[in-house]
């Protein structure tokens, strides 16, 4: 009976070895499997587009970004003081000749504008130097205006698909703001530039009254998507 026991006993005994070594084989082998890897790591980037607006006048510049690079400033609206949209023209006489300013927009962002134009404000008059008229109230609509593409061949104010006629009492700077915003072409992709002429004339029809006033009158032109 106990060499029969014994035997059982090795009976047992071998066949736990045999399941152990197998065991070890599968471990070994699933260890084997997982050494094969592949393995790629990677990225997204979603970048906005930016519309922003260069005006170049007098040798000045300005930027609706209020810097030329960097971090947008006052939500892309910028008052610019350096160019001035008429070239600043003193002494002008009743009858001309006419001045003429050149302007320069170009969108330095980097996505296309569908729309540009510009919105006159209210044209104010006072007096300036020594010795001036009283005729504030008038004076506005004494000083004739166009405004017309750098080639001289469209005219926005007053609208015309043709060069602008020479400034004239029925174009005046209080007419311009009466009118609205104007559209400058059909909007201004990225990198490219538009030239824009303003021309104003002091009219024929000035009196003494007139002499010496100075007229202002603010522009906000405007670029959109």
């Amino acid at each position: 009976m106990a060499g029969s026991d014994n035997g059982r006993r090795r009976t047992l005994v071998m066949a736990i070895a045999a399941v152990c070594a197998a065991l070890a084989v599968g471990v070994g082998t699933i260890a084997a499997l997982g050494a094969f890897s592949a393995t790629i790591t990677g990225s997204g980037t979603f970048t906005a587009g930016a519309i922003v607006l260069e005006e170049n006048g007098s040798s000045n510049n300005c930027y609706s970004a209020g810097v030329s690079s960097g971090t947008i400033l006052n939500d892309n609206s910028y008052d610019c003081t350096s160019v001035d949209v008429f070239g600043a023209p003193v002494g002008q006489l009743a009858g001309g000749p006419a001045n003429t300013q050149t302007l320069t927009f170009t969108n330095v962002g980097t996505s296309d504008a569908a729309t540009f134009d510009v919105t006159p404000g209210s044209c104010t008059a006072s007096g300036s130097g020594t010795f001036y008229g009283g005729d504030t109230a008038g004076f506005c609509d004494l000083v004739d205006v166009t405004i017309g593409n750098g080639a001289g061949t469209v005219c926005y104010f007053p609208a015309q698909a043709s060069a602008c006629p020479a400034p004239s009492g029925d174009d005046t700077l209080a007419g311009l703001y009466v009118g609205g915003p104007i559209a400058i072409g059909a909007g201004l992709d990225a990198g490219s530039s538009a030239t824009i002429n303003v021309s104003t004339l002091l009219d024929a029809s000035a009196t003494g009254a007139d002499m010496g006033l100075e007229a202002t009158q603010g522009y906000t032109w405007t670029l959109s998507q």
